[in-house]
């Protein structure tokens, strides 16, 4: 009556993938990874750090902060001093997606990271974790929640803010409270019941509620691996008949498929521009644009018209006006402009003050998902077609953004620019300190003594 019949054989497989994951998340071993994987966690686990305080220094968080007006607790709460573990958890993570900065990974559908790390830093800090400790819960909770995204087939219209992420917090956060193979696989299996119901609907209209998806999956991947303490092996289902009920269905040999030898932190992607990821092929096509526009004698100013062909998501993100930060990031025309006009897409270009600059740009972009083919299912590459006013043309084209692990990887520089850009205005904490912290926990008696350095002061 009230959900279709889940057949028995459907119910095993499911159940052996869940064991499956609790077994190895409760086995790994911090040392298992290789250089290229643990390099990835100390980058994106970086940059994470570096866009939350960035956000969390924004005006926006600010009144947010103001409105949970926070107890002090144990945890961490950046741009502040401490919350309790929840508060810390939810806060972090809202401030992390503030910017539209945070890591990625399109294997996944999304940002395994955000969705997953603050609830593990919160609860590390409350347990006096040691930092090999935590980094190892924060590479089970990557791992975990990457699995889930990659796996899960979404329902149209689902946001996936919030979402898979859950999973992966839970797993990490089990791991800290000691829970066994066992317990981890229970945790996962509560969590997989309680993600955020989420929509595009809200996102398409500029809205910044989508941020709190992140708080609320982090919180909840808490509570599940809290629940599996207090109940222990009791069953779940929470993968059937679908993900969160109703999210999407969840293929569970992918969910297992190489684990242990595949790790999904090294397929990453790293944001330069403050902008959805769907925006950032036609972004960059557009300041290879405004180079050759340059080179030419010309200017912005000269620009007459303006088409970007790049994927179908990207194409359906074509509102030529925003009045909210949230309708910027999720406008390719708004991308495209910032790129051509003042050469980059920074946090700032998003402000609701700062879009009379670009509007007339903006409303002569056209965006279409026709003629360009990616070279893979994966990949996101666009073309930006400038008309100028002496009827010349430049034509730009771009395979994929800059910036993933795996087609277009940043150097070293460049990955220390990205924290210095997330940190632009920032008091506290320095890019430097960013480093230091992240450098530090393989060697930390307690991670939260590290953390504590992030506080602003």
């Amino acid at each position: 009556m009230f959900v279709d019949p889940i057949s028995e054989s459907d119910a095993l497989e499911h159940a052996a993938a869940l064991a499956g994951l609790g077994r190895w998340a409760h086995a790994f071993e911090l040392s298992e990874l290789g250089e290229s994987a643990r390099t990835a966690l100390d980058d994106v686990l970086a940059n994470l750090l570096a866009v939350a305080a960035g956000g969390a220094a924004t005006e926006e968080h600010a009144a947010l902060v103001a409105a949970w007006d926070p107890e002090p607790g144990s945890a961490t709460l950046l741009g502040g001093g401490t919350a309790t573990v929840e508060t810390a958890a939810w806060l972090n993570g809202v401030a992390s997606v503030a910017m539209e900065r945070d890591e990625g990974n399109r294997l996944t559908k999304g940002h395994p990271a955000s969705q997953s790390f603050f609830a593990v830093l919160a609860l590390a800090e409350r347990l006096g974790s040691s930092g090999p400790d935590t980094l190892a819960a924060l590479a089970v909770a990557y791992e975990v929640a990457a699995r889930f995204g990659r796996a899960t087939d979404f329902a149209t219209g689902v946001h996936t803010h919030g979402t898979f992420g859950v999973p992966g917090a839970a797993a990490g956060c089990a791991r800290l409270l000691g829970l066994d193979a066992a317990g981890i696989s229970s945790a996962i299996d509560a969590a997989c019941a309680m993600p955020p119901s989420t929509s595009w609907g809200p996102v398409l209209v500029g809205s910044s509620v989508r941020d709190q998806w992140v708080g609320a999956g982090n919180v909840a991947g808490i509570a599940a691996a809290r629940f599996a303490a207090a109940r222990p092996g009791e069953t779940v289902r929470g993968t059937l008949p679908g993900f969160g009920g109703s999210l999407g269905t969840v293929d569970p040999r992918l969910l297992v498929a190489g684990l242990g030898t595949e790790t999904l932190i090294e397929h990453g992607y790293f944001k330069r521009h403050s902008s959805c990821a769907y925006t950032h092929a036609p972004a960059d096509a557009a300041l290879l644009a405004r180079e050759r526009i340059a080179a030419a004698g010309a200017t912005p100013a000269d620009i007459v018209a303006v088409e970007v062909s790049t994927t179908a998501a990207g194409a359906a993100l074509d509102a030529t006006d925003w009045t909210t930060r949230h309708g910027a990031y999720f406008s390719v025309p708004f991308a495209v402009a910032s790129a051509l006009v003042h050469g980059d897409v920074a946090h700032s270009r998003s402000a609701p003050s700062a879009r009379g600059i670009l509007l007339d740009t903006a409303a002569m972009i056209t965006v279409t998902d026709g003629g360009i083919a990616p070279a893979s299912a994966t990949h996101r590459p666009a073309r930006v077609t400038v008309t100028l006013r002496d009827g010349s043309s430049v034509v730009t084209e771009v395979p994929h953004p800059a910036g993933d692990a795996d087609f277009t990887p940043f150097d070293r520089a460049a990955h220390a620019a990205l924290l210095d850009d997330a940190l632009v205005g920032v008091t506290s904490p320095a890019a430097s300190t960013v480093v230091a912290v992240v450098a530090a926990l393989p060697h930390a008696g307690r991670a939260g003594d590290q953390f504590a350095l992030l506080r602003s002061h």
